[in-house]
């Protein structure tokens, strides 16, 4: 798997809710739209939407807009090849190669397991 791919899994994705709103901006480059909207176009919850949101903005990935008086944010693409070709690679991985797939699912299966484990231990730390 190609290394910018790991590390959009990794830093920005995490998850597949994360997988599928990268995708979503992948085929949407131009959307322009609020947590809300974008859950309701990929058939998420807002909550795990907003979250990967979130990281993909604090990564670089898409850029936030504040509106109405910082009531609601949009997000939309930034304006960088960079992401854009990330993007791109991480679609035909997942879309069209079902090995890259059952690696990017395994990739992301480890991710959340590892995720437990470090809230297990901070867990009993504070016992």
């Amino acid at each position: 798997m190609d290394a910018r791919i790991r590390d959009c899994l990794a830093d920005i994705a995490q998850t597949l809710v994360g997988i599928d709103v990268a995708l979503f901006y992948q085929a949407n480059p131009r959307a322009f739209d609020t947590p809300a909207g974008i859950a309701l176009r990929t058939h998420r919850n807002v909550d795990e939407v907003n979250d990967a949101l979130e990281r993909m903005a604090a990564g670089g990935y898409l850029e936030a807009f504040p509106r109405g008086e910082g009531r609601y944010t949009c997000y939309a693409l930034p304006k960088s090849a960079h992401i854009w070709n990330t993007l791109c690679l991480l679609s035909e991985a997942y879309i069209d190669q079902p090995e890259s797939r059952k690696e990017i699912i395994r990739l992301i299966m480890e991710l959340r397991a590892a995720a437990k484990q470090i809230g297990k231990k901070d867990k009993s730390a504070d016992e």
